[in-house]
């Protein structure tokens, strides 16, 4: 071969190479055409069971516990005794207070002294003279000083009393409700403080599932309920429980109703803070956009090809799940290009071509 056929050759090796490396600086994408249909409203969302109904045990009084705790773990019945507080301080108060008041009143019984019908007295009654002056005339006349009043058994002492062996009452604590001990907060310290949880004691039946659904279906999950066409339920993939949809106020009309799953759990088959699947069926049609669950580059973010033929991003609401799809009420326009199946290699305004 000449040096010229052998130049010829090189550039036109180097042309192709060209080519082919300005395609694969275009990458090539499949889409989906957004057009509006009606399909089915179905929720379906994992959740974490919690308990309805908690109730912290929390002492009025303070001081060393002195009996056995229960441990996490522990069914207690309603009446049951929780802990015990030493009651020996407040038992002293109780009957130093109960002590004064006895001795009050014991001089308070005592015979009330003759009644002083002398001058001096009757000038002290009128104000003439003082107390003090009443005394130094007593005592020139050889007259011992008048006795005091006796105390008396007010009121202040007797409320003094009732708060002491209120206080003595308040050391053992009983369980309010039946249940579990869910949480114990003086294990070890064995101390309790007044005004501070102790114990949390927590009931399995209802539990309760928490979910966010967009608040443009608040409408369509009212008319399910009212119609009777409305199906919740919790499983865990091999049993299935039916619950009650509750929706929760929401008066700032935020995008998202937070609604309250309830359900019965009598024989403690669901378990507390386990995740479980909760489906919502609504037994309705709505109108939006069916977008593969594969577009999905976060869970309300999808990437499309606009005008330009360059790759943008949209935040969607999604409704729903259907099987392999994802039913958009939000975020998306007819005739919008999504993005089927998004790589990491696409960034924002890329330049791509569809397939």
């Amino acid at each position: 071969m000449t040096m010229k056929c052998i130049r010829w050759a090189g550039l036109a090796a180097a042309a192709v190479l060209t080519a082919a490396l300005a395609g694969c600086g275009t990458p090539k994408v499949s889409v989906v055409h957004a057009q509006k249909q009606m399909a089915p409203f179905v929720y379906e969302a994992p959740a974490h069971l919690e308990a309805l109904h908690t109730l912290s045990v929390v002492p009025l009084v303070s001081g060393p516990i002195i009996s056995d705790l229960p441990d996490i773990g522990t069914a207690v019945q309603a009446g049951q005794l929780l802990l015990q507080i030493d009651p020996a301080p407040y038992e002293a108060q109780r009957d130093e207070m109960a002590a004064r008041i006895a001795a009050g009143t014991a001089q308070a019984a005592a015979p009330a002294p003759a009644a002083d019908d002398s001058m001096e007295a009757s000038l002290l009654r009128q104000g003439i003279i003082t107390r003090a002056e009443y005394e130094r005339l007593r005592a020139r006349r050889g007259r011992a000083p008048a006795p005091a009043a006796a105390p008396q058994t007010d009121e202040a002492s007797m409320i003094a009393l009732q708060t002491a062996q209120k206080a003595v009452n308040d050391c053992t604590i009983l369980a309010p409700i039946s249940g579990i001990i869910s949480q114990n907060y003086v294990a070890d310290t064995k101390t309790a403080a007044a005004g501070q949880p102790a114990l949390v004691i927590r009931q399995d039946s209802p539990v309760l599932a928490s979910l966010q659904i967009p608040s443009e279906m608040d409408p369509i999950l009212e008319q399910a309920k009212a119609g009777k066409t409305l199906t919740v339920t919790i499983s865990d993939g091999s049993r299935t429980w039916y619950g009650e949809l509750k929706p929760q106020p929401n008066p700032n009309g935020d995008a998202y109703t937070v609604y309250r799953v309830q359900a019965d759990n009598p024989d403690g088959a669901m378990e507390i803070g386990k995740e479980y699947d909760v489906r919502i069926d609504s037994g309705r049609q709505v109108e939006g956009y069916v977008i593969p669950a594969s577009a999905f580059i976060k869970d309300d973010m999808v990437e499309i090809v606009n005008e330009d033929d360059l790759i943008d991003v949209r935040t969607v609401t999604v409704a729903s799940t259907l099987g392999e799809d994802r039913l958009v009420i939000g975020g998306l326009a007819d005739g919008d290009r999504v993005v089927a199946r998004p790589s990491e290699d696409l960034q924002l305004g890329m330049k791509v071509e569809v397939r």
